[in-house]
């Protein structure tokens, strides 16, 4: 089982990202949790042979896994676009 990262630490209180967009926030936390998934699953994959009868379930959850991290880049963009949208011009 890959080891998931805690919630993440927002420092800086002064951004405008952290208070105006949790959800921002929520999706890069998934993001980064999906990315060392993947990297584990990648690295076990890289040590199977083409014949272990355990690759085709770490290649099922890689699948999932990329599936997953689709789920959550797509809406970040665009609620990325949101806020910045917001920002006052300079």
């Amino acid at each position: 089982m890959i080891k998931k990262r805690g919630q993440s630490v927002v420092v800086e209180t002064d951004s405008f990202l952290t208070p105006s967009s949790t959800l921002l926030d929520n999706h890069f936390d998934e993001i980064l949790e999906t990315i060392e998934e993947i990297r584990g699953l990648i690295a076990l994959l890289k040590s199977r042979s083409s014949g272990d009868k355990t690759r085709e379930e770490y290649e099922g959850r890689l699948y999932v896994a990329l599936t997953h991290l689709d789920h959550h880049v797509k809406p970040a963009i665009t609620e990325w676009d949101r806020v910045v949208d917001r920002m006052p011009d300079a």
